[in-house]
Order: C-alpha cells, then structure tokens, then sequence
C-alpha cells in the first residue's frame, strides 16, 4: 500500500463542497483529473499481531486525449500518487472500424477485469488471480500496461466481434533476482508477450471472451549468462448485464511465471451486482464478489478463497463513495524457483494468506 499521505483529505474536501464537474474539452482534445482517496482497516495476524488502519491517495490521474483528424487519436495518462508515473502514452490509427492500429504504452488485452478502469470496479480491489499473475509479475503480468504494437478491429451491429492481437515486450529490474555490481541498475528480467483476445456480443447485454497470452520471457543469472523460459495462459469472461442486474465471470488456466517450471495455476471468480437509482442523482449498487485460485498445481493444498463485498454510492456522474469488506480461507502456495535468489541451491515454498480487510474509497472526476 502506498504510504499514508495527508493529500486523500483534499479529495475529500473537493468532494464535499465542488459543485459537478465535467472534463474539459475544446476542438478534439479532452482533459481530465481523476482522483481515489483511501482508508484502510487491515488484520496483520500472523506479522505484528494487530489490526493497522492506513489512508491514502491510491490515484491521482491526469489524462488527456486529442482527436488530431479523425481517425488518430493521441492519448497520454500520469499518475500523481507517488511521485510522476507513465500510465498510457500511446497513437491509435483507424483505417477501418474493423482494422485500427495502436502503438505505445497501453494495457494489453487481457482479462476484462484488468481491462477495466479503477473507478469502474464494483469491488476496490481485482483480487487473487489478478495479483498473482494478471498485473504484474517477474517477467511482467500476461496483462497490465506495457509497449507494444496492436491490431483490434469490429464486425457487426446487433450481434457484434471484435479482436484484438498485439505483441509486447520490456526490460525490468526485480530486485530479488541477480544484479551487477558493476551495473545494479541494469534491467535483469525481460519479455516478449504475444497476446490476443476475441470477443463476442450475441445478444444485447451479453458479453464473452476468450483470451491467450504466449510468452516469452528472460532472466539473468551472470554477467552474459541468461536463462530463457516460455510461458502460456488461456482466459475466459462472460459479462451479462439485465436491466440494473449484472453478472460477470472469469477464469484462467496455465503456467505460472512464478513457480518452478512447468508448474501451472488454475483460477477464477465470479462477480454479481444490482443497481438501485434514486432520483436522477443517486445510484446505490451492491456487489459480491467470490474467488478460487491454486496457483502451482504441484503443491498440494496450495489453494486459496476469497470473498468480498462492496456497496457503491455514485452521486451524479462524477463522485462515488464505495465502502468494500473482504477475506479468505486456507493459504496460496507455490514453489518458488531457486535461481530467483542468488545462492539458493533449490526451490522454496512460498505461501500467502488472503488478508481481511475493510475499505471505504471515495473517487472523485474533474
């Protein structure tokens, strides 16, 4: 969690007394402010023996977008919470509705839950599969923003396809893994993602996908000496929205970056919401989210359940409070690889507990 700042209680101030407002927008180019003020209640049991409870500033974004003609679009995001951070920065040339390019710095297409914005989760936090290997990871996340080159396109009216195929790649420094001393600066992880998505609305309101990464990844163990692995993982979601009722679902199946190789993680949740208006103003929408990932099918009962629920307030289009509650049962666990840590001689079991936790987030869009 980022640490504790005093600059969540502006979010709260602006909240309070700003009159709606909306992004700014002249000729093609939009400007916009988006900001997640957060407060925390954490059980620490098992590593200092109480509850912790934490604010802070989760997102401070900062984005805007310019339609130069009409077929490119020019977009650039930053993160304000901790210090300045790239976030999107990328071209999209549309040939075609059924034929669009994108280069730059982008989410990979990946997952419809890692696809969705921060201030659109019905639940705060993505949960264990996202965490685990979706956002991030030690060669980088089969999802999760990253620089590369995509083709996406759509077919159709009512029963609408659409596709989506990149390539990504990068270079990383893990600190757990091998550094020069001569250079402990230097990038030591790489990758080379190859990743596509296909997607199907056969009817209004009903949304599913498959989706597929392939890669290929580095990791350096000496100076000119690095070890090369390949990895796969196939996904699946389903979203059927039905008047104010929502249901999606999601899955994945693979090898798990991880754990020793040729390990693999199975995993997926389940998520449903009502929404209930109140005036033109108001919008209260309760969700409930349930979750299962065993992440090294090597290790026996190495899997994990988490549950969580949240109730949103939105008030008008701009602001929401959402107040969340989640926990778990039984512990993740996996073999780690030993080459992950300089003189390891073999793989080490790695284990984590599903923390309960409460948050209340108040998101706020200027």
């Amino acid at each position: 969690m980022k640490r504790p700042t005093s600059a969540w209680l502006c979010v709260l101030g602006i909240l309070l007394t700003a009159a709606p407002a909306a992004a700014w927008e002249l000729e093609g180019l939009r400007l916009r402010g988006r900001l997640i003020g957060a407060y925390e209640l954490r059980d620490e049991e098992g590593k200092i023996g109480r509850w912790t409870d934490t604010f802070s500033l989760r997102n401070a974004r900062l984005d805007g977008r310019w339609e130069v003609v009409e077929d490119l679009r020019l977009v650039l995001e930053v993160e304000l919470a901790d210090g300045l951070a790239l976030r999107d920065a990328y071209a999209r040339y549309q040939v075609h509705k059924a034929f669009r390019l994108t280069l730059g710095s982008f989410k990979k297409p990946f997952s419809r839950l890692r696809l969705d914005s921060p201030w659109e989760l019905l639940i705060p936090r993505r949960g264990l599969l996202d965490g685990e290997v979706i956002s991030d990871g030690p060669y980088g996340g089969f999802g999760g923003r990253d620089i590369g080159l995509m083709a996406s396109g759509s077919v159709g009216k009512e029963v609408k396809f659409k596709y989506f195929a990149g390539v990504f790649d990068g270079r990383t420094l893990v600190p757990g893994f091998y550094r020069d001393a001569d250079d402990p600066d230097a990038p030591n992880a790489s990758h080379r993602d190859y990743v596509a998505r296909l997607q199907l609305r056969p009817l209004k309101g009903l949304i599913l996908a498959a989706d597929y990464c392939y890669k290929r990844a580095g990791i350096l163990l000496a100076p000119g000496q690095e070890l090369e692995h390949w990895f796969n993982l196939v996904g699946f979601d389903l979203r059927w929205s039905l008047a104010g009722f929502r249901l999606q679902l999601e899955g994945a199946w693979g090898d798990n970056p991880n754990a020793v190789k040729g390990r693999r993680l199975l995993g997926g949740h389940a998520t449903a919401s009502y929404r209930i208006r109140f005036g033109e103003l108001l919008v209260l929408t309760p969700a409930f989210m349930a979750e299962i990932l065993d992440p090294d099918d090597g290790v026996g009962g190495g899997r994990a359940v988490r549950l969580a629920g949240a109730l949103t307030l939105g008030v008008g289009p701009h602001a929401a409070v959402v107040l969340s509650a989640e926990g778990g049962l039984g512990e993740l666990a996996y073999e780690e690889p030993e080459y992950f840590t300089p003189g390891q001689l073999e793989p080490k079991r790695v284990t984590r507990a599903v923390p309960t936790r409460v948050l209340l987030h108040v998101r706020l869009s200027l």
